[in-house]
């Protein structure tokens, strides 16, 4: 259960800033970074950065959305899109499968830690769903699509099943345009942001781009994440490649990619743990600043997804922070709109300011009502 902050003004800590650390005090109040006085907590040794926003994260393992709640805010994670499935595959994926996510996360948003969120991944050929499909959007206010094309996978579906209605939505493939057009208008006056999933070239990745589907979500090619590039559009990659390059050999080395200006923001995709690991790798080995390298984490990410109200330690900023132990580089704790959601039981230190006990309070005030008599 997350605890409100107090008031609060925290000194002694850095505070990760515009350009790096600062030693400076940090103040919170009513869930927000503000200004003024406050009762104050020292923080010597720790490190005070932005929440982190993952806006492509995956259940996995993961057996429900509490605990996935939990693993994020474990995580220093304060905003997550959870992707979910919209396909023809069946399974996990189907319409109804989805349709009962949905309802799940509605429900657990109410109790939720985090700010967590959906994005769905609909396939390019779902076009006999689109009446369900965009009445499901506006009910349980979606604010993000990616589009896959599964059908271009090498990989063809074992199931006889499967393979029939793969061959049956490859027949209709001039349908396809019609479905994507339909759905990029209703986006339009439904404000949500949406955009494509493992492009394989650039040309499918302009394809959608035309269409209004600006966001390009681990490309596959480069030739994707260049042509997202020259229409201005954002590039997320999966932040487990910054650590280790080898792991998604079918996938262009991130490095090269941030090296060479071309991406956005990092996502989690199924690791929340890389995140915050591929954020201090990229400062440590030299290839980003720590200012740089973490708002790939935190307020790129939010803009990607129009959300400009976090990702920055400013006063009038949502208070979404990561109090980290700097000898150790632990998450210590997990702060979301003002509420600490994450202590760790080795690192965290105090993290309320004392207060006077209210039997002292309510006694000086008797002694100065006698003293007035």
């Amino acid at each position: 259960m997350s605890v409100l902050s107090l008031p609060l003004r925290i000194t002694g800590a850095r505070v990760l800033g515009a350009t790096g650390f600062e030693a400076r005090a940090l103040t919170i109040s009513d869930g927000m970074i503000s200004e003024g006085p406050a009762p104050e907590v020292a923080l010597p040794g720790y490190d005070i950065l932005p929440g982190i926003v993952d806006i492509h994260a995956r259940p996995g393992g993961t057996p429900s959305l509490a605990a996935l709640d939990r693993q994020l805010a474990a995580q220093g994670i304060t905003t997550a899109w959870v992707a979910q499935g919209w396909g023809w595959q069946g399974g996990a994926c189907a319409p109804d499968a989805a349709a009962g996510f949905l309802d799940r996360h509605a429900s657990h948003r109410l109790r939720s830690r985090t700010d967590l969120r959906v994005l769905l991944h609909c396939d390019t050929h779902m076009m006999d769903a689109e009446t369900r499909l965009l009445e499901l959007l506006h009910r349980y206010g979606v604010s993000a699509v990616l589009f896959v094309d599964s059908l271009s996978d090498a990989a063809v579906p074992v199931a006889p099943e499967l393979r029939a209605t793969a061959g049956a939505l490859r027949l209709r493939g001039d349908e396809v345009h019609r479905f994507l057009c339909n759905l990029a208008h209703a986006f339009d006056v439904m404000n949500i942001r949406s955009g494509s999933y493992g492009d394989r070239d650039g040309q499918s990745r302009e394809r959608l781009a035309m269409m209004g589907a600006k966001i390009c979500v681990a490309p596959v090619a480069s030739g994707a994440a260049s042509v997202a590039r020259a229409w201005s559009d954002p590039v997320a990659l999966p932040a487990a490649g910054v650590t280790s390059p080898g792991l998604r050999p079918d996938m262009p080395d991130p490095r090269d990619l941030i090296s060479a200006g071309m991406c956005d923001a990092l996502v989690s995709d199924g690791t929340p743990e890389m995140l915050m690991q591929a954020a201090l790798h990229l400062d440590r080995s030299g290839a980003l600043p720590i200012a740089g390298a973490w708002s790939l984490i935190s307020s790129r990410p939010a803009q990607v997804l129009g959300l400009r109200d976090r990702g920055r330690l400013a006063p009038g900023q949502r208070a979404d922070l990561v109090l980290l132990h700097r000898a150790s580089g632990a998450v210590a704790a997990t702060m979301s709109a003002g509420r600490w959601i994450y202590r760790n039981p080795e690192f965290a230190p105090p993290l309320h300011a004392p207060q006077p006990a209210r039997r002292e309070i309510g006694a000086r005030a008797l002694a100065e009502t006698a003293g007035e008599r």
